[in-house]
């Protein structure tokens, strides 16, 4: 998820599970003494699915899910037969059907009687990142010379980071399984990440998470002072829980002869809201900014009017931070959320175009992390939009500005 750890809320094998040690140990073992890759493929894929159905064998769901990966690979192979004839429209037309299916499974209610998943439900987990990793299949096919429904198969549904990232390029990790590099230099620094990703997710995040405004039930009832508390304490909790997972991922794949993406470049650091989205889950956030808004933003400044181009550009800078929002759950505390990080971005672009970018002595001690502070604080605090339930904002940042008693 952008901030909370799929591992967190699904039942089923955790990290630290004796399940995932098993097949992470036999995934070691099979990358690094077959030679072969169709066998190595094939190995990998049943581990796969091994983990998948660890969280429950739900028959309809498979089916399902069977549907949804040959479906999107039967559009890659179309979009890479067309070639330059698949224009972007249409393009972005297959992105939004990943998309809406994407919508629609994992949220039966939405739509009612119109969404074909409300007598039907399906439980699929990771399907949030499958649909990602698809979309970057769609996006880089036509760069591989022969596609193959296995690999795709294996990439898509790649164990360690089937739950929460961080979502590998399609391109990288096909050309990764076809040749694995195995480093033995790279064994040690690989379980000193994993044992760093135990220590902060498992040691540091799951016991502190109390601390959290997450884990208050009541939170009306807090006091004003602990709400921020708990505000200001969550994001830096889901930090060491979601890079926790993504160590842990990072360095088991390695082992496995595989570099996956960083998907943190030191959050904290960051001055300006558009550098901290630029920093977080920068896997998630490189695909919307590759994938949905270069794409829009392409067909703007070649459609649209000059004098309106700028308008269309900031709206879609709101669009896809609001797409980012509802990728985790399509509600009004993420539309929220969305609606108020997107609102930001557009401020910053206005800011920088009819204010411009004052030239002075670069900013030093107090007041860079005076603004670093103030990012952290701003997101942190707005967490509490899709944490919380709309009817709850206004008594929780009431009682946080001292509006309430």
């Amino acid at each position: 998820m952008l901030f909370q750890s799929a591992a967190a809320v699904v039942s089923g094998p955790s990290l630290n599970s004796f399940e995932f040690l098993y097949i992470s140990a036999a995934a070691i073992i099979i990358c690094c003494a077959v030679n072969l890759q169709m066998a190595r493929s094939v190995a990998l894929l049943l581990l796969s699915f091994a983990f998948f159905i660890s969280f429950g064998f739900d028959p309809a769901s498979i089916i399902v899910l069977a549907g949804f990966l040959a479906v999107s690979y039967g559009i890659g192979l179309f979009r890479k037969q067309r070639g330059a004839r698949f224009t972007m429209e249409a393009q972005l037309l297959a992105v939004a059907l990943l998309w809406i299916f994407l919508f629609l499974a994992r949220d039966p209610r939405l739509l009612g009687g119109a969404n074909p998943f409300h007598y039907m439900p399906v439980h699929i987990i990771g399907i949030s990142y499958m649909v990602f990793r698809c979309v970057s299949y769609l996006m880089e096919v036509e760069f591989i010379e022969r596609p193959s429904f296995l690999r795709f198969c294996t990439y898509v549904l790649f164990f360690p980071a089937l739950l929460a990232g961080p979502i590998e390029r399609y391109r990288s990790f096909e050309q990764q399984l076809a040749s694995p590099v195995f480093d033995s230099k790279a064994v040690i620094p690989a379980l000193h990440r994993i044992a760093n990703g135990m220590i902060k997710k498992f040691v540091i995040a799951d016991n502190l998470s109390a601390f959290g405004i997450f884990s208050f039930d009541n939170a009306t009832q807090m006091s004003g002072p602990m709400l921020w508390v708990g505000a200001l304490a969550q994001l830096g909790l889901i930090y060491l829980d979601f890079s926790g997972y993504c160590d842990i991922v990072i360095g088991t794949a390695s082992l496995m002869g595989f570099r996956l993406i960083e998907n943190f470049n030191r959050p904290f650091d960051s001055t300006t809201i558009q550098e901290f989205w630029n920093r977080w889950h920068i896997s998630l956030s490189t695909l919307v900014r590759d994938y949905v808004f270069t794409p829009l933003n392409f067909i703007v400044i070649k459609k649209a009017p000059r004098r309106i181009q700028f308008a269309l550009i900031s709206a879609v800078y709101f669009l896809s931070m609001i797409l980012i929002a509802l990728w985790h759950g399509v509600t009004w505390g993420f539309l929220a959320f969305g609606t108020v990080h997107g609102g930001a971005l557009v401020a910053s672009q206005l800011v920088r175009k009819y204010v411009g970018v004052k030239k002075g002595p670069v900013a030093t001690g107090p007041s860079i992390y005076l603004r670093r502070f103030l990012v952290y604080a701003f997101v942190s605090t707005t967490l509490i939009l899709w944490l919380k339930s709309y009817s709850e904002w206004g008594a929780i940042y009431g009682k946080m500005l001292g509006l309430y008693p």
